[in-house]
């Protein structure tokens, strides 16, 4: 997992110093300065890949302690904002008031302008850089007890007095302020990078410690505890994966594609099965009309098949496809067509309704089945419309 580390300044023309660090590794993946918040683009590539952590500083933060009863509640907690008014020299409601650790009575609390922290979020959002924490810089620094910590970055001094008190400012006028402080109040003084005009600060009681990067030094002093002043109504809530950002125009076009294919198919399917279904019925109505008697079946093909055979071998006299096979040609010079078929094999007796256009093509087939050595009854005959419908029984 790798972690980047970066700290603002109190306006978007400040520079910005930062590091990216590789806990799986232990080692230090790059580092430097921006000339300002305006090219935080520049570290897009590096926070895709990383836990972002940026540092206020608090020249624009007050940090403070406020003392609250022992049980309170959380309406005690929505006061805090009026226990301050007296501390803060412009309208609290301008104020955004994030709160920290707690202990005992005493509850941490950071107090920033809404415009400014709207300002550096904005900031990463124009860079498209997810960071949902940001710690004011005096507390990434070590608290330890009865000591000044102290570290310089660019021009600013960064200074920790407390476990909810520090400061941050341009060295020329803070530092002497911060040894007056630490004279007064019998503090040591543990400088963590070179400090310039180090000869404000009194010899005898400051020490130094430069085995880490001042920001690898932070990054390692801040933890889930710290204060976050991206909290309540500046929480910042992960709108999507950055990586799947890039290819979400290209799922969605490839989602629509295959749906839209799907429905094409389940159509094609649906007709598939529709015609299979028209089909069906057709076959079983040609299938009644042609054997009458054929009764019950499950596969068509072998149920003709079945009928035909039992015709065939029907005993006695000619079968039914015999006495058809040799009117064929009266069918074909008369234009009748048989309507239905039942065929008598004890008796060779072909029974049949015909159409035909008219009465004339009813006689002229009954006519040429007696010269092919027929006996021909010719039923009732009737008009269905443009066409005549007759009753014709022939013997073999």
């Amino acid at each position: 997992m790798q972690r980047l580390i970066l700290r603002l300044g109190c306006d978007l023309h400040a520079p910005v110093q930062w590091l990216v660090y590789s806990e799986q590794d232990q080692e230090i993946i790059a580092s430097g300065e921006l000339s300002n918040a305006l090219n935080l683009s520049q570290l897009s590539e590096h926070a895709n890949n990383s836990e972002v952590i940026a540092l206020a500083p608090c020249s624009e933060v007050l940090i403070t302690q406020v003392t609250l009863p022992a049980n309170a509640s959380r309406k005690a907690l929505g006061a805090i904002a009026f226990m301050l008014e007296e501390d803060i020299c412009s309208d609290i409601n301008n104020h955004f008031f994030a709160l920290g650790p707690r202990e005992g009575d005493l509850q941490s609390v950071a107090v920033v302008a809404k415009d400014t922290l709207s300002m550096w979020q904005q900031a990463f959002k124009d860079a498209d850089i997810f960071c949902q924490t940001m710690v004011p810089d005096a507390l990434a620094l070590p608290h330890i007890d009865n000591t000044l910590s102290l570290v310089q970055l660019g021009d600013d001094i960064i200074a920790r007095s407390g476990a909810s008190q520090g400061v941050s400012g341009e060295a020329d006028w803070l530092l002497p302020i911060l040894a007056k402080q630490a004279q007064d109040n019998e503090q040591e003084i543990k400088c963590f990078t070179e400090i310039d005009a180090a000869q404000a600060l009194p010899t005898e009681t400051t020490s130094a410690d430069y085995s880490d990067l001042p920001l690898l030094m932070m990054l390692n002093n801040i933890s889930a505890q710290s204060l976050n002043l991206f909290q309540q109504d500046y929480a910042v809530k992960r709108e999507g994966n950055p990586h799947w950002q890039k290819w979400k125009v290209a799922a969605i076009l490839a989602a629509v594609a295959l749906t839209t294919n799907i429905f094409v198919k389940t159509l094609e399917l649906n007709s598939i099965k529709a015609q299979r279904s028209e089909l069906s019925t057709q076959i079983s109505d040609t299938v009644a009309r042609g054997f009458p008697d054929i009764g019950q079946y499950r596969q068509a093909r072998q149920a003709v098949e079945r009928e035909m055979r039992r015709l065939e071998q029907a005993g006695g006299g000619l079968s039914m496809l015999a006495i058809l096979s040799q009117m064929s040609d009266a069918f074909a010079s008369s234009g009748v067509t048989p309507q239905t078929l039942r065929f008598d094999a004890s008796r060779t007796e072909l029974r049949m309704q015909s159409v035909a256009n008219n009465f004339e093509s009813l006689e002229r087939f009954r006519r040429d089945l007696q010269s092919l050595g027929f006996a021909v009854d010719q039923g009732a005959i009737n008009n269905q419309g443009d066409q005549v419908v007759g009753v014709i029984v022939v013997k073999g």
